[in-house]
């Protein structure tokens, strides 16, 4: 019974709140964006979605982020 708990609450809240840490340091995406995105993907998508969801997130981010920078730029296609 101690084990499962301790599974349940130790590892499991370690896993929702550093493995997203990890993500978001390699990817430099925001940590709130990256546990959303893990947490949105378990609801989601079940137990891939924990992989899919960061990787979505960042995707969409990186794709809005550029699009705002070249939007700013002087030059920009401001249609």
């Amino acid at each position: 019974m101690f084990l499962g708990l301790y599974g349940f609450f130790g590892i499991s809240s370690a896993d929702n709140v550093i493995r997203p840490w990890l993500i978001s340091r390699g990817a430099d995406l925001p940590l709130l964006l990256t546990l959303l995105g893990a947490l949105g993907g378990v609801f989601a998508f079940g137990f891939l979605g924990l992989f899919l969801g960061p990787v979505l997130l960042a995707v969409g981010y990186s794709l809005l982020n550029d699009w705002a920078k070249d939007e700013a730029k002087p030059g920009g296609t401001a249609g």
